[in-house]
């Protein structure tokens, strides 16, 4: 089973994800509703999976996204945002990411992400712009 730390800054966004998610598949571990307790509930919990809400008060999804794969490279996570800005999406990659999913296509893409980013692969929702992606991603493996 798929240890999950769900974080948003509406309860509601974090019940709908909840809802979406088989309860044979994953176990959600802790929700958080900003980056700081983000980051220390990844300490304390140690979830496979981290799906992060982009905006938030105290601190944003890219700010934890970037101190949680450093301090916890083994933990992977995916992005939830309403932004497709090709700005953005470089932003997200490189803050270190494996997954960025439109809130809007949650409801048929978020499975198909959380899988996705198990098996150590990258998933980018379908509305945002494939070269775009192939673009970011070989940029980011040329610096490293």
């Amino acid at each position: 089973m798929v240890r999950i730390l769900i974080v948003d800054d509406h309860a509601v966004v974090r019940r709908g994800v909840r809802a979406l998610l088989p309860s044979g598949e994953f176990e959600i571990c802790g929700e958080a509703e900003n980056g700081q307790e983000a980051i220390r509930l990844a300490g304390d919990l140690r979830p496979e999976i981290i799906i992060m809400d982009l905006s938030m008060p105290v601190m944003n999804g890219l700010q934890a996204t970037r101190m949680i794969r450093q301090s916890f490279p083994d933990i992977k996570v995916v992005l939830f945002s309403l932004h497709t800005s090709s700005e953005l999406v470089r932003s997200i990659f490189m803050a270190g990411a494996q997954g960025y999913v439109l809130k809007s296509d949650a409801e048929t893409d978020l499975l198909k992400a959380l899988n996705t980013v198990h098996e150590n692969k990258t998933y980018v929702s379908p509305a945002i712009d494939p070269n775009l992606v192939a673009r970011v991603l070989q940029q980011i493996g040329s610096q490293n």
